[in-house]
């Protein structure tokens, strides 16, 4: 009897994408929501950057759910809680789970934000 393989290595990383894509648009808005309130002089140039970025991660979202549903993987929870995030989901018929420490999430999120806004900079040139 043949048995229906785990995720792979590139599907974990997809789940993994799918934990940390909200956690970097919730830091977006936070950071366009305080650039609202301040006086910098370029206000309005962050905050267009940074709205661009949103829609890039969320079009991105968008692939990756489809990539997701393609294989057969569903995210059907997740949770923030004090220590890090976590998820579960369905992978062909097994239920599995995923958790990242906040240092961690920090740090894609930190990585991913550069390279969400070089790539948009480097699309305008």
């Amino acid at each position: 009897m043949k048995t229906m393989p785990m995720e792979t290595a590139e599907e974990l990383r997809w789940v993994m994408d799918y934990m940390l894509l909200p956690v970097l648009l919730d830091v977006m808005e936070r950071d366009i929501q305080t650039m609202n309130g301040t006086q910098l002089k370029m206000s309005g140039v962050y905050i267009q950057l940074l709205k661009q970025a949103q829609d890039s991660v969320s079009s991105d979202m968008a692939v990756l759910r489809n990539k997701l549903k393609s294989r057969g993987i569903r995210i059907y929870d997740q949770r923030r809680t004090k220590e890090q995030l976590e998820a579960d989901f369905l992978c062909r018929g097994y239920h599995r789970k995923c958790s990242m420490l906040w240092g961690l999430v920090k740090s894609e999120v930190e990585q991913r934000l550069l390279s969400y806004l070089s790539s948009n900079s480097a699309d305008k040139n």
